[in-house]
């Protein structure tokens, strides 16, 4: 007996959507459905990012600061900053962050030097940096960890922005969704797809973790 030999099993939206669908049974209407379960997904994975962070959809940017800006706004696919760190001479410094009520609190916003704080505005359509103090030159770098948006379910024929790990919870997650909205679809079967969906995605939620050790230390600072 021999196996495949492949490892670069996925779907496409198409096929996301015609499993979740089996799963509901009954008729269905081909010429509805399709858009509203791209609607449905998107949802879903707006969701997810609700839930927590996604590794996945973790990325290392950085920007050089200018002299005298205190203020950066980020690209809108950025939802939140949350970790950094400033790059001066080639050494990393880490940067602690701060709540926007801290900042406003703070008496002298207009103070220079080495940036060893920041706080995040996090606004309608993108999110804002506030560094403090606030930058001595134009050559340090801001380096940051961000979450950013996963990209949007349009197209039928392209994949999903997500790792094949969590292919199950969003098609279980889709079966759920759409039997809300379906008519006439048992209330024991949307409870069922319901407990299965959110089992998936614990499990998945799980496994997509860091492995590192934890470790707690105080951190002592004087500011």
């Amino acid at each position: 007996m021999t196996t495949s030999g492949t490892t670069a099993f996925n779907m496409d939206i198409d096929e996301i959507i015609d499993e979740a669908l089996d799963m509901i049974g009954g008729e269905s209407d081909l010429g509805k459905e399709p858009r509203s379960a791209r609607r449905s997904l998107n949802f879903i994975m707006t969701d997810w990012q609700n839930r927590g962070i996604l590794l996945w959809k973790t990325l290392l940017s950085s920007e050089t600061v200018s002299d005298g800006v205190a203020t950066y706004d980020m690209d809108p696919s950025v939802v939140d900053v949350i970790e950094a760190t400033i790059r001066r001479d080639g050494n990393d410094i880490e940067m602690s962050r701060m709540s926007m009520e801290e900042y406003e609190e703070r008496p002298n916003k207009s103070s220079s030097g080495r940036p060893i704080q920041y706080a995040v505005h996090r606004k309608r359509d993108n999110i804002t940096v506030y560094l403090w103090p606030v930058p001595d030159n134009s050559t340090d770098i801001f380096r940051y960890w961000h979450v950013s948006r996963y990209q949007d379910f349009t197209k039928s024929v392209d994949t999903a922005d997500i790792p094949y790990r969590f292919l199950p919870c969003l098609v279980y997650g889709l079966a759920y969704y759409m039997a809300i909205k379906r008519p006439g679809v048992d209330p024991t079967r949307i409870v069922f797809l319901k407990q299965v969906y959110e089992e998936a995605l614990m499990n998945a939620l799980e496994e997509d973790r860091e492995r590192a050790p934890f470790r707690a230390v105080p951190r002592l600072r004087v500011v």
